[in-house]
């Protein structure tokens, strides 16, 4: 008869200690958690972005404008619409249609590289950004790919010989006939599923004469 029970108080005291303790765990949790997710998603961001910028690279560097006798195909045209300084037209004649790799690339490797960049319907502040690729060798059809969807802008600027900076370039045009840029640099910005920015940076050199 001498033993006795918890109080109602240091019930209360007992309950409340842990439903605080319950809570610091959680928040811990909670935020170690959120703080996984969102370098997951800028990892993935990251990772795409720099895919994306370096595929492009990889084209333009094999761009090739051989055999002027024939514009239609070999031609290089880069130009812009809307907003400033954003490329929605990049189309060009490249030996990275064939196969990677190769140390020699001959005729067959050269196909018709395009980079189109379409406003997107389902997000109002990103643009699609689609990739097509048309081999030079008659009957064989185009392919179509969808590079991101997610892409906030692409901006690329064209040096020709003169040190000069231009927003657009056309190699069947008067001004630059039959000529490649001598540089060019490329800005690409993506957005993530969070909304947050990423811009990647590269310059290319074309190289001009890689079939002599």
């Amino acid at each position: 008869m001498n033993r006795r029970g918890f109080t109602l108080i240091e019930l209360l005291l007992a309950v409340g200690l842990s439903a605080l303790m319950v809570g610091v765990v959680m928040g811990t949790y909670l935020g170690i958690r959120k703080g996984v997710r969102e370098s997951l998603v800028r990892h993935e961001a990251e990772v795409e972005g720099e895919l994306i910028i370096r595929r492009l690279g990889w084209d333009l560097e094999s761009a090739y404008l051989g055999n002027p006798e024939i514009p239609d195909r070999f031609h290089f045209q880069g130009r812009i619409s809307g907003a400033p300084w954003q490329t929605t037209y990049l189309s060009f004649a490249s030996a990275a249609a064939g196969e990677e790799g190769r140390e020699t690339p001959g005729i067959g490797d050269l196909g018709r590289i395009t980079y189109r960049l379409i406003p997107s319907e389902a997000h109002k502040k990103a643009y699609l950004l689609y990739r097509d690729l048309a081999p030079l060798i008659t009957g064989t059809p185009v392919t179509k790919e969808l590079v991101s969807d997610r892409i906030a802008s692409l901006r690329i600027a064209f040096v020709g010989k003169n040190g000069r900076y231009y927003r657009e370039w056309d190699s069947m045009s008067q001004q630059w006939r039959d000529q490649l840029p001598r540089l060019i640099q490329l800005e690409l910005t993506i957005r993530d599923t969070q909304g947050q920015r990423y811009t990647f940076r590269l310059s290319v050199r074309p190289m001009q004469d890689w079939m002599e």
